[in-house]
C-alpha cells in the first residue's frame, strides 16, 4: 500500500511535474494553500426556497425553522464527535451556510429530504452574478452534476425555464436525480426544465423549441413532457410525440433573437487545478503522478483549451441581445481563463466585459483581466475564475440558426 503524504507537499509537486504546470500557467502556489487561522476547510450548502412563495414573512419563518432544525441536528452530531460543527450563515451570499468539511452533511435529515443542497460557495456566487429573474430562460451549458442548475431553478422560482446541457450521460443522469430530489419538476405551463446530452460547442436548441433527439442531441428530461403523462392527457401526449417527431425531421430554422436565452452559464471543463477538494484527494505520489500524466499533459491541456474556446463562443451565440453570460472554470490557469476571455472579446464585436464589482466582504480578488474575479483556496473557498459578459445591442438584426 502506498504511503500517504500531505496533498500540499511541494517536493512531490516538483517531482511529479505539477509545479511546472503551475509556473507555465502563471498560478501562484500560495493561492492553493488555505491561510485561515485554524486551517480547517469548509463545505458550503444552500437552503432550498419554496417556489412562487410571494409571502416574504412566511418564507422567512420557514427558513428560520430550517436553520433551527439544522442547528439541533448538528448539535447532536457534535455531541457524538466532540467537535464544533455549528452551521454558520454566509453573510455575503444569502441562503448559504458553511460547516467544517469533516461534518457529515449526508447524515442530516434536511439534506436527505431535499431542504438543502451542497454547492461550492464560489459557484453559488457565480450563479448570483446572473441576476436571475422569475420568468427568464436560462441555459446551463455544462450543467452536471447539477448543483448550479438546482440553484438556478430555485432563483427562478420555477417560472421560466432552465435548459441543462452536458456531454457526459452518466453525470447528466446524476443531474436528473437532483431534479427529482429537489422537486424541480413544477406544474402547469409556467415552468420547464430540460436536460440534454450533447456537445456544448454545437448545441443549438432554443428555449421554446420542441425537440427530442436530433443531430446527436439526446433529451434526457423534459418536465413538460412528464406533466403530460397524466392519464387525462394521454391522447394529447401521443399527438405531441408525433408532432415532435415531425419537427425533428424538419430543416433547421433561423429564429428571431427573442427565441434565444436571457442568461447563459458556461462553467467550462478545465484541469481542476483550483478545485481544493480534488487536490486534497491526491495524498500519495502515485495519485499525483496519475493526475499530472492524465490531465496536465500537453495534448490534454490543448484539448481543453480548444473545448473552452468553443464553449464560450457557442454559449454567446445562444444568448439574446442584451443578455448576460457567465464564463467560469475551477482552474487558476491564466491560459484557461483570462486568455480565453480576452481572445473571445477581441473576436466578438457584440461582446462586452461587464466588470464585476468587488466587495470587501467577499473573499475573492480581481483577476489578471480587470473586471474579472478569482476565488482561491487560500481564502478557504474552492478556486474559481469568473467573467461576466453582456451581448450588446446592435443596429443590425442578429439571429442564430437553431432547431
Amino acid at each position: 500500500m502506498a504511503m500517504t503524504t500531505p496533498w500540499d507537499d511541494q517536493a512531490i509537486w516538483e517531482t511529479t511535474g505539477f509545479l511546472h504546470f503551475l509556473k507555465e500557467h502563471h498560478v501562484d502556489t500560495k493561492d492553493l494553500i488555505n491561510r485561515s487561522s485554524d486551517g480547517e476547510s469548509l463545505r458550503f450548502f444552500r437552503l432550498k426556497q419554496v417556489a412562487a412563495n410571494n409571502d416574504k414573512e412566511s418564507e422567512d419563518f420557514r427558513l428560520q425553522s430550517i436553520v433551527a432544525n439544522l442547528a439541533q441536528e448538528t448539535a447532536e452530531i457534535d455531541a457524538e464527535r466532540v467537535k464544533n460543527i455549528v452551521p454558520q450563515a454566509v453573510k455575503w451570499l444569502p441562503g448559504f451556510f458553511s460547516l467544517p468539511v469533516s461534518a457529515p452533511l449526508a447524515r442530516l435529515s434536511l439534506y436527505q429530504d431535499g431542504q438543502m443542497y451542497g454547492i461550492d460557495i464560489s459557484s453559488g456566487f457565480a450563479v448570483s452574478l446572473l441576476e436571475l429573474q422569475p420568468g427568464e430562460h436560462v441555459l446551463d451549458l455544462c450543467c452536471a452534476p447539477g448543483a448550479k442548475l438546482t440553484m438556478i431553478a430555485d432563483l427562478l422560482q420555477l417560472r421560466g425555464s432552465v435548459t441543462g446541457v452536458d456531454y457526459s450521460r452518466s453525470r447528466l443522469c446524476a443531474c436528473r436525480r437532483l431534479v427529482y430530489k429537489y422537486q424541480l419538476l413544477g406544474s402547469g405551463t409556467q415552468w420547464r426544465c430540460r436536460l440534454f446530452c450533447a456537445d456544448g460547442r454545437t448545441f443549438n436548441i432554443g428555449p421554446k423549441t420542441e425537440c427530442a433527439q436530433v443531430d446527436g442531441v439526446e433529451l434526457l428530461l423534459d418536465t413538460q413532457e412528464i406533466a403530460s403523462r397524466a392519464p387525462k392527457d394521454r391522447k394529447r401526449k401521443r399527438k405531441n410525440k408525433s408532432a415532435r417527431a415531425r419537427d425533428a425531421k424538419q430543416q433547421k430554422l433561423v429564429l428571431a433573437d427573442a427565441a434565444l436565452y436571457d442568461k447563459v452559464l458556461v462553467d467550462a471543463e478545465c484541469t481542476h487545478d483550483g478545485s481544493i477538494r480534488h487536490l486534497q484527494r491526491l495524498n500519495t505520489t502515485d495519485k499525483w503522478e496519475k493526475y499530472v500524466h492524465d490531465h496536465l499533459n500537453a495534448n490534454e491541456v490543448g484539448r481543453i483549451l480548444k473545448l473552452q474556446h468553443g464553449l464560450i463562443r457557442n454559449g454567446f451565440n445562444l444568448l439574446r441581445l442584451g443578455g448576460t453570460m457567465i464564463y467560469s472554470t475551477c482552474s487558476l490557469s491564466t491560459k484557461q481563463n483570462e486568455d480565453i476571455v480576452s481572445e473571445f472579446l477581441q473576436d466578438e464585436p457584440l461582446a462586452k466585459l461587464d466588470a464585476i464589482a468587488r466587495s470587501k466582504d467577499v473573499p475573492c480578488q480581481e483577476g489578471r483581466l480587470p473586471g474579472t474575479l478569482r476565488f482561491t483556496p487560500s481564502q478557504n473557498t474552492s478556486g474559481l475564475f469568473i467573467a461576466r459578459i453582456r451581448k450588446q445591442a446592435a443596429d443590425s438584426k442578429v439571429s442564430k440558426r437553431v432547431h
